[in-house]
C-alpha cells in the first residue's frame, strides 16, 4: 500500500509540475491580450476603420430595403 499512495505523490506532483510550465509559457500571451489591446496604440488608423464600418452598414441598409422593396412589389403581383 505504500508503494501505491508514492505513486499517487509523485503523479500529482508531476501533473503540479506540467501545469506550472504550461501557465509560465502562457505569461507573454496573457499581456498581450490585457495590454496590447488598446487602439491608441495600434498602428490602425481609427477614423479610417469607423468610415469602412459605416459604409458597410449604409450598403447593408439599402439591400435590406431593396429587398423589403422586391417583396412588396411581387406580393402585389396577382397570378
Amino acid at each position: 500500500m505504500k508503494k501505491m499512495r508514492a505513486v499517487g505523490a509523485i503523479s500529482l506532483l508531476l501533473g503540479l509540475l506540467i501545469i506550472s510550465i504550461i501557465f509560465v509559457m502562457m505569461i507573454p500571451t496573457l499581456r498581450n491580450i490585457s495590454g496590447g489591446a488598446s487602439i491608441k496604440g495600434s498602428s490602425i488608423k481609427q477614423e479610417s476603420v469607423e468610415q469602412q464600418v459605416d459604409k458597410a452598414v449604409e450598403d447593408i441598409q439599402k439591400m435590406r430595403q431593396q429587398t423589403i422593396n422586391y417583396n412588396q412589389q411581387n406580393s402585389n403581383i396577382d397570378y
